[in-house]
């Protein structure tokens, strides 16, 4: 089978998926891929592609009537019971394809299935083909799609990877889907990352007070054709923040209206349900010699918001804070990155108490901040979600570099309380998404941040090199910067004697 021709399988002309008699309205997602295993999700529903007639449910919040039901709502997905299966080759054509067994699907799990593939070789293409069976055990067309394996740890590859927060319903930039989904696919990134705040449960309408609402959310997010397409042939890690768990700036314990039937445990659940995912949601994944990324999780063990600041409040919790700091020292890849859904840096509104850049949780970002300029080299960097609008910050006191990658739209940018010289190299209240690279070549290793719009174009570069596997040792040189102009510039002075971290590591 020629490349064309498997492409094509995959998507027709018009961008929508392939085959109204798939069965699967909502894609295949394919996630935690490592050197040697991945996770790929399928979920059987009972037509080919969501609802485009039934009822918009798009402004504030309304009452959920009761005569009112969620397949009869626009970008509706019902489920449906059967079998799955997944075909795997490192064959276009499929030859010589490992198949999965058939798995039942029913509505306890909202007709999903996660299938953990091993022994996988590292960076490798791998193409499949998601196949089901209605409950009449009639087949449904298949979707086809590829994914490749994360590098070894020995191997210098270069590679890139993009990242995505704030993708808000109502704030749809297109009606196939976000433009940033079909931007980051042309890029042709080695992955990209979700940090958190996919779905908007509490201020998209309908409000998701029941777990039938909550994954209706999800239904209609990752139904759209540009959502497909991209998922079906690009892996991904996703990590979750406080509406795509229960409310804005939730908690464990947090007092929830009387209308609200959705517990906290159970969003966690769904969370977990709707995307692919290991055994922990905080872990860390190894691409090659130049990166390691870690994700951590921000909702699962957080005190209070309103609990007094001081060293027993924290967001981690002690064992994931351990294992953070741990894993990082042991870390030997060129770059480390840090992805948080939450700023570590900021700065943020004085009003927020939500996360690490904040005086409610100000006890636990000193400590950090203070343990990395003492413990990292200037190969670590922290990049996070749910900030609406795009920075590159600088930590005056620790040198901790930080880029905010901006809402999925511009219509869902603000929130910025201005931009502040004492921290940002730059500031830009818009949306888009971030893309890093890392490299090697004549004995140095470099790293470069972009910055970029809903379309793809660069607005921001800062990049930084170091000797090649230098690991934990100190940096070689501080790098350089590039502005909206192109115009490269070195560090400030600050900069230099103060270096912020940057360096990713695996798994």
């Amino acid at each position: 089978m020629r490349r064309r021709d498997f492409l094509a399988g995959l998507v027709g002309a018009s961008g929508v998926a392939a085959g109204a008699d798939s069965r699967q309205a909502t894609g295949v997602k394919v996630g935690e891929v490592t050197e040697t295993s991945a996770i790929a999700w399928m979920r059987l529903t009972a037509g080919g592609a969501r609802r485009t007639d039934g009822l918009v449910r798009k402004g504030r919040p309304q009452p959920f009537p009761d005569n009112l039901r969620t397949e009869d709502l626009e970008g509706s997905c019902p489920g449906a019971p059967g079998r799955v299966r997944l075909v795997v080759s490192t064959r276009e054509d499929l030859r010589g394809a490992r198949r999965t067994r058939w798995e039942e699907v029913g509505a306890s799990g909202d007709f999903i299935h996660q299938f953990r593939l091993a022994g996988l070789k590292p960076d490798t293409p791998y193409y499949y083909a998601a196949e089901t069976a209605g409950g009449s055990g009639k087949p449904g067309e298949p979707l086809r799609g590829r994914f490749r394996t994360a590098l070894g740890p020995g191997d210098a590859t270069p590679v890139s990877f993009t990242m995505t927060t704030c993708q808000k319903y109502s704030q749809l930039d297109h009606p196939e889907g976000f433009h940033i989904y079909d931007s980051m696919l042309k890029l042709e990134p080695r992955f990209f990352v979700s940090a958190g705040d996919i779905v908007y449960y509490d201020s998209d309408d309908p409000r998701a007070t029941t777990v039938e609402l909550a994954r209706y959310h999800w239904q209609r997010m990752f139904s759209f054709p540009r959502h497909i397409k991209m998922l079906q042939n690009l892996p991904g890690y996703w990590a979750k923040d406080d509406h795509d768990t229960l409310t804005d700036d939730t908690w464990a314990t947090h007092q929830q209206g009387p209308e609200m039937k959705l517990t906290f445990q159970q969003g966690l659940g769904i969370f977990r349900e709707q995307v692919p995912m290991g055994p922990r949601t905080y872990r860390t994944f190894r691409w090659g010699k130049t990166l390691q990324i870690w994700l951590v999780e921000g909702r699962d063990f957080r005190s209070p918001n309103t609990m007094p600041d001081g060293p027993e409040k924290t967001i981690w919790g002690v064992a994931q804070k351990e294992w953070l700091k741990r894993s990082l020292l042991e870390s030997d890849a060129d770059w480390r990155i840090l992805v948080s859904p939450t700023p570590i840096v900021g700065p943020d509104r004085t009003n927020k108490r939500d996360n690490h850049s904040n005086l409610s949780f100000a006890h636990e970002g000193r400590e950090f901040r203070g343990w990395a300029k003492a413990s990292l080299g200037d190969n670590f960097c922290n990049i996070n979600g749910d900030r609406h609008w795009q920075y590159h910050s600088v930590h005056p006191e620790t040198g901790t570099n930080e880029f905010s990658v901006g809402a999925a739209s511009d219509s869902h940018a603000g929130g910025s309380p201005g931009e502040d010289k004492r921290f940002h190299r730059f500031h830009r209240v818009q949306g888009g998404f971030l893309q890093v690279e890392t490299a090697r070549s004549s004995g140095e290793s470099q790293i470069h941040f972009r910055l970029r719009d809903v379309y793809g174009k660069v607005v921001y570069e800062f990049s930084r090199s170091r000797k090649a596997g230098a690991g934990r040792q100190p940096p070689r040189a501080a790098g350089s910067q590039t502005g909206p102009s192109g115009n490269s510039f070195r560090p400030q002075r600050k900069e230099t004697t103060e270096p912020d971290r940057v360096s990713p590591s695996t798994r």
